[in-house]
């Protein structure tokens, strides 16, 4: 990391210093040697969303290991996770560590916020008794029928 003077950001380094917070970080040096760090904030947030996820994380994972049938408030943050079985509670957890990978080693906050949407969204259709069943209950054959192609002239 880069240091700076305050006497910097008034002369000609300013633009250095911009550039290496825009691309990295870059420390500047008060007069009464406090320090700052200067960071872009799309790196920011993607620090801030995963140290929050991180913590319900790791809350939910100490509730899931105690109990298989977790309540909402036990869970937190993640509560929308007691919606699910122990399986795919276990592949929304991996998931969730797999995207807080992601969002710390590309600075973005982006696969984080996809795969908590996703899983969210998911958790809200298994809420519904009917959608539960239908996304549940093993298909047979005879839930399929054939279609017929369209023909021409129709409705085009």
């Amino acid at each position: 990391m880069s240091v700076f003077q305050v006497s910097d950001l008034a002369g000609a380094k300013r633009r250095e210093f911009l550039d290496k917070a825009k691309h990295s970080s870059a420390a500047l040096r008060d007069t009464d040697g406090s320090m700052l760090v200067m960071l872009a904030a799309q790196r920011i947030a993607a620090l801030t969303e995963a140290t929050a996820v991180i913590t319900q994380l790791f809350a939910a994972e100490a509730v899931l290991a105690r109990t298989d049938t977790p309540s909402p408030v036990e869970l937190g943050g993640l509560a929308w996770l007691a919606e699910f079985d122990a399986d795919d509670r276990a592949e929304a957890l991996a998931e969730i560590r797999n995207a807080l990978v992601l969002t710390v080693a590309s600075e973005d906050p982006q696969p984080l916020r996809e795969t908590l949407h996703a899983w969210a969204a998911t958790a809200t259709v298994m809420r519904d008794p009917a959608r539960r069943t239908v996304h549940t209950t093993p298909a047979d054959n005879s839930d399929f029928v054939e279609v017929e192609p369209p023909s021409p002239g129709g409705d085009a």
